[in-house]
C-alpha cells in the first residue's frame, strides 16, 4: 500500500488508516511504530481501542454475522459525504476469508485508484 500511495502523488488521494485491537499483537504502541516505519504520503493514522468501528463497517459491507471488517481497503470517490453512517465505498477489497468483496489484489486496486483520480469524465 505504501508503494501505491507513493506512486500516486496526487493531492486528491488520501489514505486513512485505522488500527484496532484485532490480533493479540495489536496495540496502540505497535500501531504507532508501524505507522512511523511505513508512513505514506497523504496518510493519516488513527487508533481505536475497541472493535466498534470494525463491527459497524462489517454491517455496512454486509459481512456474515459475527465477522469484523479489518484488513479492508475502501475506495471512496471525490465528494463522498460522511455523516453518522458509513457511506458505501465505490470499491473495496479485503484480506479476509469471506465471499463479499474482492480479495486484495494490489494491481486491481491500483487500477481503481487511477480510475477514481481521473474522475467521472474519464468513464
Amino acid at each position: 500500500m505504501q508503494t501505491l500511495l507513493t506512486q500516486h502523488r496526487d493531492p486528491n488521494l488520501r489514505a486513512y488508516w485505522v488500527w484496532g485491537p484485532y490480533l493479540r499483537s495489536d496495540t496502540e504502541k505497535a500501531a504507532r511504530d508501524i505507522s512511523l516505519r511505513y508512513g505514506a504520503p497523504n496518510s493519516v493514522y488513527f487508533w481505536t481501542p475497541t472493535a466498534k468501528l470494525a463491527t459497524d463497517l462489517a454491517a455496512n459491507l454486509r459481512f456474515p454475522a459475527g465477522r469484523l471488517a479489518w484488513d479492508v481497503y475502501l475506495l471512496y470517490g471525490r465528494g463522498t459525504m460522511w455523516d453518522s453512517a458509513f457511506p458505501r465505498p465505490s470499491y473495496w477489497q479485503h484480506q479476509l476469508e469471506i465471499l463479499q468483496g474482492a480479495p486484495l489484489d494490489i494491481n486491481l486496486l491500483d487500477a481503481r485508484v487511477i480510475e477514481s483520480l481521473r474522475g467521472p469524465a474519464a468513464h
